[in-house]
């Protein structure tokens, strides 16, 4: 799943830095989006990115213009109604600000996992 494909896609991101002797950073993916949004929306005060979280759900984050980033909520898909949910988008990173494309290469979990060990 999602959760473990995140990890082992970091951990395969650190390694390879570490042969190739490169840095590695993560990105706000709630940031990319915002940036496609503030692109087409420039005179924009704030958007609210709504991103897919799985099992029917949607993660929904307010962005400010200057990219402060508010919590993250959960909430049903279907509550994204018109506003849709967003795809981060790699195309935008450079309208980013560096700071958010600077991030320590680790995953966000807002959630947690399904899999818990046995009592």
């Amino acid at each position: 799943g999602s959760f473990t494909g995140i990890r082992i896609g970091i951990a395969a991101a650190r390694a390879l830095a570490l042969a190739w002797g490169v840095p590695v950073s993560g990105v706000s993916a709630a940031a990319l989006v915002a940036a496609a949004g503030f692109a087409a929306s420039p005179a924009a005060a704030a958007l609210t990115v709504w991103l897919d979280a799985g099992r029917g759900q949607a993660f929904r984050q307010a962005v400010g213009a200057d990219y402060r980033l508010g919590e993250i909520e959960t909430l049903p898909a279907e509550a994204a109604g018109a506003d849709g949910i967003g795809d981060p988008d790699m195309r935008w990173l450079l309208s980013v600000p560096a700071a958010l494309r600077a991030l320590p290469p680790a995953a966000l979990y807002v959630r947690p996992p399904d899999a818990v060990l046995p009592l």
